[in-house]
């Protein structure tokens, strides 16, 4: 071999180079050079030797997996060779077959560049190193039943990149690689929008994502890199306001409304739930609602009764209102503790499903509200989670821990009218009676 190979990453790839996982899901945004160091890592990893111990040969295959065959050779082909460049002048390309689509280095290594459209391609080898492009638009079973198995050999790394398209199977390996989840122990996810690439024009950005006729939903999801689903059957983004607060001659009832997730213990960095508990207040008017303030995260029974405590303690006079069962049963000692240390006393009202379906419940109390532009959104950092789950509401792979604890408040509602009337001028018909 001759040479060195130099290999130069910004600061997003480079963070994804650095890392000891052995398998990595990387969800970034169109054109945050996904690809370009995808053909990086294939070349690194065609030029070793030697892999945890295990002497590698030709027959430990560095693979290059993209939804077709085609798309696989129209990315990946010509990136390898600016990058690689050819044994002739001074570069590592030792020969190559475009019709079976392999690159052999002078290690005697090859990449093949596949794709999952004709799966049995990808059967018979033992692999070394394989990077999964696009995987979102591949077949689970493509990577559970084919590749995974393949890796054992000399125990291989894969690298999963692309751009998210709703919650879907790239999903749960992504929430599985950073919530740490049971089998996820050697994983790790990174999210990168396309803004992190430090060569990308911001102002070129910028235009891209505030056309007019450019969905949001589509800009989160291509420059963002958000799971967002996009669907909105029941609820869009635009039909929220945000707003900079309630007006100033708003009246109307403060309800503290929870939405209690279980308590469960943590080991090291695992939280063995994915369900979050979220607190949210919520000024009720007529005929508009004001989402003031909502938290949500995992948090053990003390912190969960303290956070409600101190939101209660922000609107006097608010009502409160939590899920009944178990999970109130448990809070609500420590709630007692609580108000009594911050003396601010607020009897919770026991909240219920009434026997109905949580989506239709959640319909019900939201979609006519947010047609009509009664839904308010006080800004704040949680507006953006809040919609997610909002457009998101009815997959089954997504939250809908927001939405769900601000239906409740129609289980609390009393809509307060004072401003509408002129009590100066009212008089009661009859004395005695008072009315």
């Amino acid at each position: 071999m001759s040479g060195e190979f130099e290999v130069s990453l910004h600061g997003g790839q480079s963070a994804i180079y650095n890392s000891d996982a052995r398998f990595k899901v990387c969800a970034a945004g169109r054109r945050f050079g996904k690809s370009h160091f995808a053909a990086y890592m294939l070349i690194l990893a065609a030029m070793a030797s030697v892999h945890k111990g295990y002497p590698l040969t030709e027959e430990n295959g560095v693979y290059y997996v993209a939804p077709t065959f085609d798309q696989a050779k129209r990315v990946m082909w010509p990136k390898i060779r600016s990058l690689a460049g050819y044994k002739r002048n001074g570069g590592l390309i030792a020969r190559e077959n475009t019709n079976d689509g392999w690159i052999e280095l002078i290690s005697g290594r090859r990449i093949y560049i596949k794709g999952a459209d004709n799966p049995d391609t990808l059967r018979g080898m033992g692999y070394h190193y394989v990077v999964m492009d696009e995987y979102a638009d591949m077949k689970p079973s493509t990577w559970e039943e084919i590749i995974d198995p393949a890796l054992m050999d000399v125990e291989g790394d894969a690298l999963f990149i692309g751009t998210p398209k709703g919650k879907n199977h790239f999903y749960q390996l992504f929430m599985g690689a950073m919530e740490q989840e049971p089998g996820f122990e050697d994983w790790e996810a990174f999210h990168f929008k396309s803004l992190d690439n430090p060569f990308l024009n911001p102002a070129e950005i910028a235009r891209v994502m505030t056309r007019s006729n450019r969905p949001m939903e589509v800009v989160r999801q291509e420059l963002e890199a958000s799971f967002v689903s996009g669907a909105g059957k029941h609820l869009k983004a635009d039909q929220f306001n945000i707003v900079k607060g309630a007006p100033s001659d708003a009246h109307g009832q403060i309800c503290i409304t929870v939405d209690l997730a279980g308590y469960s213990k943590t080991e090291g960095k695992k939280t063995l739930r994915s369900d979050e508990t979220v607190i949210g207040a919520t000024m009720v008017t007529d005929p508009a609602w004001y989402v003031m303030d909502m938290q949500h995260g995992h948090w053990d029974v003390r912190e969960v009764a303290l956070r409600i405590v101190k939101m209660c303690a922000s609107y006097p006079g608010c009502q409160l209102g939590i899920e009944k069962g178990a999970l109130m049963n448990a809070v609500g000692p420590y709630l007692e503790d609580y108000m009594r240390e911050f003396h601010r006393y607020v009897t919770p009202q026991p909240l219920s499903h009434g026997n109905t379906n949580k989506l239709d419940r959640i319909i019900w109390a939201l979609q006519g509200r947010a047609e009509r532009g009664h839904l308010n959104l006080v800004e704040g950092p949680w507006n953006q989670w809040f919609l997610d789950q909002c457009v998101d509401l009815g997959d089954p792979l997504s939250h809908d821990d927001g939405p769900d604890t601000i239906a409740y408040v129609d289980q609390m509602a009393t809509p307060s009218y004072v401003g509408s009337l002129d009590l100066d001028e009212w008089e009661p018909l009859d004395l005695i009676a008072g009315y």
